[in-house]
């Protein structure tokens, strides 16, 4: 069963899958921030360079198997992800805090 996402957070995950890094960085705020793997990116252009990066190293998917409204205009969409990279596939918890229909806010944990 698909789920209902918000329209940004539906364009990530197509973005992602799709390894379009023009629109996976149209889904951020200009100033937004991601949090991930104990590092910080702030800003459209930082967090373009971490998703290059990411890109470069690994191909995977990412598929939100749950999505669980939290305060304010937030989201946890527990995601499971598959690809080349060890671990795989692995259970990732993404907390989204939207922003003017754009992702403000990404914090990826396990």
């Amino acid at each position: 069963m698909a789920l209902d996402l918000p329209d940004v957070i539906d364009r990530y995950f197509r973005a992602v899958n799709d390894r379009d890094l023009d629109a996976f960085v149209a889904c951020f705020a200009d100033t937004a921030s991601v949090a991930d793997e104990d590092r910080l990116y702030d800003g459209r252009a930082s967090i373009r360079s971490w998703r290059q990066k990411t890109m470069d190293a690994y191909s995977y998917t990412a598929e939100p198997v749950r999505l669980t409204p939290q305060a304010g205009d937030s989201y946890l969409a527990l995601t499971r992800v598959s690809g080349d990279f060890p671990g795989s596939p692995v259970e990732l918890r993404y907390r989204f805090t939207l922003r003017d229909g754009l992702i403000g806010a990404l914090d990826i944990r396990q």
